[in-house]
Parts: C-alpha cells; sequence; structure tokens
C-alpha cells in the first residue's frame, strides 16, 4: 500500500509542474518494471487520479495569471471561454483523444487556467484517455520500458522543446482577438446558407 501512495505522491507532484518532467507513463511503466508485485489496473487507476489532480492544481494556478491581463487579453480570454462551455461534448472528446496522444499537456491546462474554462470536460476527457494509456503502459512495461527509456533519455531535449513551446502556445492563444475571427467565420457560414443549394 505504501508503494502505491508513493507513486501517486511522485506523479502527482510532477504533473504541478508545467515544464521538464518525465512523462507520467513512463515513471508508471518503470515502476511496474522495478516492481512485478504491482497490478497494472490499480497502478494506472492511481496514476490517472493523481495526474488529474495535479493538473487541476496547475490550471488552478495558471488562472492567476489573468490579473496580468490588459483589457483585450481579458475579452480574449472571455471570448474562448464562451466558445468553449458551449462545446462541452467536443471538449471532452477532443481532450480524451489529446490524452491518447503522447505529447505533454500543460498547454491543455494552462490555457484552461488562463481561460478560466470549465474544467470539468477537460478534466474528465484527460482521466480516461490518461487511463487507458497508463494501463497499457503499466501493463507492457515488461516489454516496452528498457528499450524506450534509452531513447527518451538520449532525446530528452526534445521533450523540453515541446513543454516550452506547450506553454508559449497556451499563453499564445490569449493574445489571438477570437471574437473577430469567429464572427467572421459565422458571417462566411450565413451567406453560404443564403445562397443554398
Amino acid at each position: 500500500m505504501l508503494d502505491y501512495l508513493t507513486v501517486a505522491a511522485l506523479v502527482f507532484i510532477i504533473n504541478i509542474i508545467p515544464a521538464f518532467m518525465p512523462p507520467t507513463w513512463i515513471i508508471l511503466a518503470g515502476q511496474m518494471a522495478d516492481n512485478p508485485g504491482f497490478d497494472p489496473l490499480a497502478l494506472a487507476v492511481i496514476g490517472a487520479i493523481s495526474s488529474t489532480a495535479g493538473r487541476a492544481v496547475l490550471t488552478y494556478y495558471s488562472s492567476f495569471f489573468r490579473r496580468f491581463f490588459t483589457k483585450d487579453l481579458e475579452a480574449h480570454a472571455t471570448e474562448i471561454k464562451a466558445f468553449l462551455e458551449k462545446r462541452e461534448k467536443e471538449l471532452f472528446a477532443g481532450t480524451f483523444i489529446y490524452a491518447l496522444s503522447p505529447f505533454p499537456s500543460n498547454l491543455v491546462f494552462i490555457a484552461s487556467g488562463l481561460t478560466k474554462t470549465d474544467w470539468k470536460p477537460v478534466f474528465a476527457g484527460f482521466f480516461f484517455g490518461r487511463l487507458i494509456i497508463y494501463y497499457a503502459a503499466a501493463a507492457l512495461s515488461v516489454h516496452i520500458f528498457s528499450a524506450l527509456s534509452g531513447v527518451f533519455n538520449n532525446e530528452q531535449y526534445v521533450r523540453y522543446a515541446f513543454d516550452v513551446l506547450g506553454i508559449a502556445a497556451a499563453f499564445s492563444v490569449i493574445f489571438v482577438d477570437w471574437k473577430k475571427i469567429l464572427g467572421a467565420v459565422h458571417e462566411q457560414k450565413n451567406k453560404r446558407g443564403q445562397k443554398g443549394p
């Protein structure tokens, strides 16, 4: 039980930190390879809960950057929030699919914090997507960890670059005038609808 709690604490901490941390699935695969007594499903559930909780903290403290927003940036963030909160199903599906990918998730949660978007569909999509990934990593750890760990150790700078780009992308979204862009898209749709078949 203590071993599971240690893993939970480690995963929670690395998911609070926005960059330069190893992927959670590698941590879980490594733990499984070193401790075959772990149950893969239990490890995956603990990993998904802990990583989601860590990302929740990241989302929360990312929202504090809004105090430095200008009126224009505040308006942009509000426009993104209004757009996304009308599309909860798409937001859940998009986050779920993204969570199945190997890309860092920091940008998703930093952007959620900056825009103060409803976090529930984001967290739900992330949890279920990561649960699948973590279970696969734990179940297949004996076969894949020794090979992949060397690759990631040798090319860790690529991971760092993705982390930095993710943070930059999350902040750059706020500088886009989404009201103008979405308005133009809506106007184009209306024109097409008026022309008919």
